[in-house]
């Protein structure tokens, strides 16, 4: 519970069940050697000064990596939404339909052999020099979007690797989350060792 003085004088909040994935529905290399279960939760409140690694104007993430193993199957029911969180930050309960598909790093990471391609789909879409990262919905894995700003790298403030992209939470719709304005708050990983700090930004 991140919020544990409220300016308001409200209770602390607490933090809201963002999306659940498990290993067997979208493996990859994103999956620490020890877990094969991840949650995602964040306190579904704008936070002007957060911590470090978190992102300002967002709402503040945890994330957990677990063994389904370790799992008690007992239904545990979540606390109930606090009336002042934010209305954007508190997802529609549903089920996440994972879909295979490929997109690739911000076009002046491309070999060269590839940019007239890339120049060729940007002016057909008309969607911005970053059309290739800007996959619809919430991803795990993949590239970053650059599409405000230019690409910076993120890295870990524990042994200074360079992070890599876990996964996108996207404004959308069906889930009724809403990220900056209509953004992605993307969370970033080391590479090296889960169990170091991540990273969160809003874009």
């Amino acid at each position: 519970m991140p919020d544990e003085v409220n300016p308001a004088g409200l209770p602390a909040t607490a933090m809201v069940p963002v999306v659940q994935v498990f290993k067997r529905d979208v493996p990859g290399p994103w999956w620490p050697a020890d877990a094969d279960l991840m949650h995602l939760l964040w306190c579904p409140n704008e936070h002007w000064d957060p911590p470090a690694g978190q992102a300002d104007i967002s709402p503040v993430v945890e994330l957990r990596w677990r063994r389904t193993a370790d799992v008690d199957g007992s239904p545990v029911a979540p606390p109930s939404p606090p009336h002042h969180a934010e209305e954007g930050y508190l997802p529609e309960p549903c089920t996440v339909t994972g879909e295979a598909l490929t997109d690739f790093p911000f076009r002046e990471e491309l070999p060269p052999e590839l940019r007239p391609a890339l120049t060729e789909l940007v002016e057909k879409t008309g969607d911005g020099g970053d059309v290739i990262t800007r996959v619809a919905g919430w991803k795990l894995g993949g590239w970053p979007t650059w599409h405000l700003t230019q690409p910076m790298v993120f890295r870990c403030r524990m042994c200074d690797t360079e992070m890599t992209l876990l996964f996108t939470v996207a404004g959308d719709d069906e889930t009724g989350v809403v990220v900056g304005r209509w953004g992605e708050l993307r969370i970033f990983t080391c590479p090296a060792d889960h169990r170091h700090p991540f990273h969160a930004d809003l874009h």
